[in-house]
């Protein structure tokens, strides 16, 4: 039958053990949030991407509307002073409109070619803004299921980490109250590791070498061992 020493030492590697698995739920319970912010900040980033694009494209179809008034205003101007020509008696009337008429045919051409330009560019920007758009839509669904598997996985880490709370407060509970009194003192001090491992003659948390006398004790196990640097329980492992 195992000591009492010995069994003490095996529920406190036991709540040690349990206390490293604690730890390390609770780390990637902490990286969730950044995670979900990143995974968000992506989806903002390619939705900012497409709301420029339909932006840019509102833009270019007022320039289009824009250009489109001004040439039908001209042609407009063009029908009117057609009109006047029969009705003007002197050729030098009949010369200055005839001039303004090929001013005004002259701008004309010129906004039909910027027309043209533009509805290029329309095209351009909406075949653009049509891909950003597929590609919003695959981002979003693949942030929606990614998002879901990590509120999961936070749902699950949770109760993990209730189990194991819950496995270590037992495992603790068996020590005798001294004793679970001073693994609870060093665990919250240290971070959950309460207990350091001794490698020859040196406690293998702070590294510091231990003097004869403790390793004696220890060796005897006879009453539980703290070290003198770290404070932590010590113990070979047999």
């Amino acid at each position: 039958m195992a000591s009492p020493i010995t069994q003490n030492l095996d529920n406190l590697k036991k709540a040690q053990q349990l206390n490293s698995e604690i730890y390390h739920a609770r780390l990637l319970l902490e990286e969730i949030p950044g995670e979900r912010a990143r995974l968000q900040a992506e989806l903002e980033q390619e939705k900012t991407r497409f709301n420029d694009l339909e932006k840019s494209l509102k833009d270019i179809q007022v320039k289009l509307k824009a250009k489109e008034l001004e040439l039908a205003q001209k042609e407009g101007q063009i029908k009117k002073l057609d009109g006047q020509l029969s009705q003007v008696k002197t050729n030098k009337e009949y010369g200055a409109l005839q001039q303004e008429i090929a001013s005004l045919k002259a701008d004309n051409s010129l906004l039909e070619e910027a027309i043209i330009h533009i509805l290029d560019e329309v095209e351009a920007v909406k075949e653009e803004a049509r891909l950003e758009k597929d590609k919003f839509s695959v981002i979003s669904k693949s942030f929606q299921d990614k998002d879901a598997q990590i509120v999961a996985q936070e749902k699950s880490l949770q109760g993990q980490l209730s189990d194991l709370q819950k496995q270590r407060d037992d495992a603790v509970g068996q020590l005798p109250p001294e004793l679970g009194e001073l693994y609870q003192r060093i665990a919250v001090k240290k971070q959950g590791f309460a207990l350091a491992l001794v490698n020859g003659e040196v406690c293998t948390a702070c590294q510091m070498q231990l003097r004869p006398q403790l390793i004696n004790e220890i060796r005897l196990g006879e009453h539980i061992v703290t070290c003198e640097n770290c404070s932590r329980i010590l113990y070979y492992d047999n």
